[in-house]
């Protein structure tokens, strides 16, 4: 076996190990708060329950609100360099559904898990600060990667922020609908809403 290939093993290995502590430190946190509400909960019970240090949990989330909502800025990153990488025939918006479908795809997307979330941000009003920040570090993150891939200065074109603006809140539409019963299902719903979208913002 060549060494590139031991690499490129260590290297998925610690990245499945990044992810499964993530996902543990959001899920511990979502029990305790579920458990003795938001104000009650420390950092370093979340990190106790997900079995690591406080040291690492810090690592992951820079706050308990975070750890709640669950975006790491390592996952900003990684959306953003998505979103500059220029694919043959895949314009901007296409490029968008390509990355929030990622966000959704079944490897990411837990229906529980997002109900469940849901349910306790509407229950902790405290949190609605951390969840509207959330949404805008996301806007913004994405806004400036579609202002390097057009080429545009930071804040000189307002295309790349209605673009994104619009990306999201499609997606945002479409699980609302689906979570209030909504027709169809959410990835045709999706796929729908962009196309009407493309005819606009092409």
């Amino acid at each position: 076996m060549s060494t590139d290939l031991l690499t490129d093993e260590a290297c998925g290995l610690r990245e499945r190990k990044k992810r499964e502590t993530r996902r543990a430190l959001n899920l511990a946190a979502l029990d305790l708060v579920e458990e003795k509400g938001f104000s009650a909960v420390t950092t370093e019970e979340i990190a106790s329950r997900a079995g690591v240090s406080a040291r690492t949990f810090f690592n992951y989330f820079p706050s308990k609100e975070a750890a709640v909502i669950g975006t790491t800025a390592e996952e900003l990153e990684s959306y953003a360099a998505q979103l500059e990488e220029v694919r043959d025939g895949e314009s901007p918006i296409g490029a968008l559904r390509r990355i929030l479908a990622g966000m959704l795809a079944p490897a990411s997307f837990d229906r529980e898990l997002r109900t469940r979330r849901r349910r306790i941000l509407l229950g902790e009003p405290s949190l609605a600060p951390a969840l509207v920040g959330n949404n805008i570090r996301i806007e913004n993150a994405l806004t400036a990667a579609l202002e390097r891939r057009l080429g545009v200065a930071p804040g000189s074109a307002l295309e790349p922020r209605i673009t994104v603006a619009v990306a999201i809140a499609a997606v945002r539409a479409c699980i609302e609908h689906q979570q209030n019963g909504g027709s169809g299902d959410l990835e045709s719903n999706i796929d729908a809403a962009f196309a009407r979208i493309a005819i606009g913002l092409g």
